[in-house]
């Protein structure tokens, strides 16, 4: 069944008026600085027009798109990430779908992929892997931009691992996908990167998470059932038993409270010869990079 809008409807069809009231109808679900973004992400994703193509041609709002965007605010309101309302995200210039079986992408994952497209150079020809792929957003932005790259991808989802099947066909970039629990299989292959965003967030700290996290993320993709280095452990192990190539590269995304952590698990790990901790554009430290040593 089709769900239909509810009043109270704009004053008018025109660009001011629905965007005034769209941002009105949104105002219980986001903060004061989100309500103008979304608002122009929601009237660009339903209209198909970006703002200035709309103001260009004259455009008024029909009923139908007036409907859509009444569900949408309704939607926002009960908590539902805007994302997952679109089902799209944009990551890195690529945008994507999402669907609540996989994370929504956060700038901070931009960072690391950044952070490794400038380590890797734009001539790289190695192997990436890419552990716990959700939505496939880190391997597809490596890909683009390293092109001569072969990457694969990794999760233990199978219904993530189609929606990321789904954004790779999309975008026309060649990722090898396959199912594994890292956490009890080793990837097949030799890489010379692998780099993970994996689950951190113990269940004693889901009352402190946003509603919108909370209810509709993953939660197999948010939360470790052990203590919140497990996946780290696991990773670094699998790396250290010849996964990682000599001289490769380990990178992780972490929890801010953690990376410190992180960063002393690897480096006790006497494996590898370099380990950086880096710090998000906010000031956290979020991301560790590490060189396996060299024989």
């Amino acid at each position: 069944m089709i769900k239909r809008g509810k009043g109270p409807w704009p004053s008018g069809n025109s660009e001011v008026a629905v965007k005034k009231w769209f941002i009105s109808r949104v105002t219980d679900g986001l903060e004061e600085s989100e309500r103008e973004p979304v608002a122009s992400l929601c009237l660009d994703e339903v209209t198909q027009m970006s703002q200035g193509a709309r103001i260009a041609s004259d455009y008024l709002f029909p009923e139908s798109v007036l409907d859509r965007l009444a569900v949408i605010a309704d939607e926002i309101c009960e908590g539902r990430p805007v994302q997952y309302i679109l089902g799209s995200a944009h990551f890195m210039g690529l945008d994507l779908e999402v669907r609540e079986e996989v994370l929504i992408p956060r700038p901070e994952t931009e960072e690391l992929v950044n952070a490794l497209i400038i380590a890797l150079e734009s001539d790289f020809d190695g192997a990436i892997l890419d552990v716990g792929t959700g939505s496939g957003c880190i391997a597809l932005a490596l890909k683009k931009h390293l092109s001569r790259a072969a990457l694969y991808a990794i999760d233990v989802c199978e219904d993530a691992l189609a929606i990321a099947e789904e954004n790779a066909q999309k975008l026309n970039l060649d990722i090898g996908f396959s199912q594994c629990d890292i956490l009890s299989e080793t990837p097949e292959n030799y890489f010379d990167v692998v780099v993970s965003n994996p689950p951190y967030i113990t269940h004693d700290e889901s009352s402190s998470l946003e509603k919108r996290v909370r209810d509709f993320e993953p939660s197999k993709a948010l939360f470790v059932e052990k203590h919140p280095l497990e996946f780290y452990e696991k990773i670094t192990e699998v790396c250290l038993g010849n996964t990682l190539k000599t001289g490769g590269v380990l990178a992780f995304e972490c929890h801010k409270d953690y990376a410190v952590d992180v960063k002393e698990l690897i480096e006790k790990s006497n494996g590898f010869e370099r380990v950086e901790l880096i710090v998000d554009l906010q000031g956290v430290n979020r991301h560790v990079i590490a060189i396996n040593k060299l024989n």
